[in-house]
């Protein structure tokens, strides 16, 4: 069994480290705050900024998941980049080095004239957010084995903003393509990426060939829809008021169009495989 270390064990990482916990691998977890740890996790409480090289475990596999305190340059760099040099520095000279998987977001994706986009597509990203994401993807590619696992806009359990915009009746701004994805297909990908990962080590070690990784994996639904259809449909379900002020833009005037091909290659099957689906679970517990 393997030894895995979690560097942000929030709702993710949570998800992932139960399910590798029930796989009897062992599981090492870090989170800023002082919360609960899943079951059979070792939980470690801090910064991982701050924390030294004596701190961190050995690892065979490392999950990188972390969220920012804002959506500004001085918080993505503090929870992406800097987060990211501090496993660069405990593991680069390791003589094994672990493999790293950087949960990202298809944000590196700048395309916005409705292109559609997968793994073969070239990053572009347009904004300082984005951009400090691909620096990171970059620099630990640069030293460590790593996958960069760019997950398009994630919702489920807990996640109600835009469940709470549409009920505000506010006015919708232009139509756009969207991609999301829901929480728990995130977390069966990132499982089955372990397994993956886990697979090829012991065929590695056993001299036998392998099927390397790609570099980077997209984990998004699989359908592309206009933000407005998505609106609209949960409108009705709400009762809420239909904001749109030209009727003559549901075409979407912007946005991409995002299919990954990776996980569905090595039979990763969706949970949620559409906004209806999964939002029909989320307004169960919706409490407005």
């Amino acid at each position: 069994m393997a030894k895995i270390l979690i560097a942000g064990c929030g709702d993710l990482g949570s998800g992932l480290a139960t399910n590798l916990v029930a796989q009897g691998h062992t599981i090492t977890g870090i989170r800023r705050t002082k919360h609960d740890f899943p079951d059979g996790v070792k939980g470690i409480t801090g910064d991982l900024v701050t924390m030294s090289d004596e701190a961190l475990p050995d690892a065979d596999l490392i999950f990188l998941i972390m969220t920012p305190k804002g959506r500004h340059e001085a918080a993505y760099r503090a929870a992406y980049f800097d987060t990211a040099q501090v496993l660069i520095r405990r593991y680069k000279d390791m003589p094994k080095p672990p493999k790293v998987f950087f949960v990202s977001s298809t944000s590196v994706y700048g395309q916005s004239q409705g292109e559609w986009i997968d793994e073969t597509t070239p990053a572009q990203p347009e904004s300082v957010t984005a951009n400090i994401l691909f620096e990171t993807e970059q620099a630990l590619a640069a030293v460590l084995p790593s996958v960069a696992v760019r997950c398009s806009g994630i919702y489920g359990a807990g996640r109600f903003r835009l469940l709470e915009k549409v009920l505000s009746g506010e006015n919708w701004q232009a139509n756009s393509w969207t991609n999301r994805v829901h929480r728990d297909d995130v977390v069966s990908a990132l499982v089955l990426l372990a397994n993956v990962a886990l697979a090829n080590a012991a065929l590695a070690n056993a001299a036998l060939m392998d099927k390397p990784l790609p570099q980077q994996v997209i984990v998004t639904d699989q359908t592309p829809v206009s933000m407005w259809e998505v609106k609209l449909w949960l409108a009705t379900c709400l009762g809420a008021k239909i904001a749109v002020s030209d009727s003559g833009q549901f075409t979407p005037t912007s946005g991409k169009r995002i299919q990954g091909q990776y996980l569905l290659s090595q039979g990763w099957t969706l949970r949620y495989p559409s906004y209806v689906v999964g939002y029909q679970a989320l307004l169960t517990e919706f409490k407005p």
